[in-house]
């Protein structure tokens, strides 16, 4: 299974500027998903949270229960992952 996505070389052919946006913005994308995911610290709780949702609690401002660390939410609740 392919897990890394890298953009396909334009076309010789393609000069329609639009092509070579569309590639640049594909390069850029494939060079976002090879970087490790990192969460932001969150100070309070998302306004409309949905099932999958993954936060990073700071514990203190926005607790939610399990003090700081990453959750998910499912099940109609924020959940401690680990």
């Amino acid at each position: 299974m392919k897990t890394k996505y890298s953009p396909q070389p334009v076309p010789s052919k393609a000069s329609d500027p639009l092509v070579g946006y569309v590639y640049r913005e594909l390069h850029n994308i494939g060079i976002q998903m090879r970087l490790p995911l990192t969460l932001e610290e969150r100070f309070a709780a998302p306004n409309k949270p949905v099932d999958g949702q993954v936060e990073f609690a700071d514990g203190t401002t926005w607790n939610p229960g399990g003090g700081k660390g990453i959750y998910a939410y499912y099940s109609s609740a924020w959940n401690k992952l680990g």
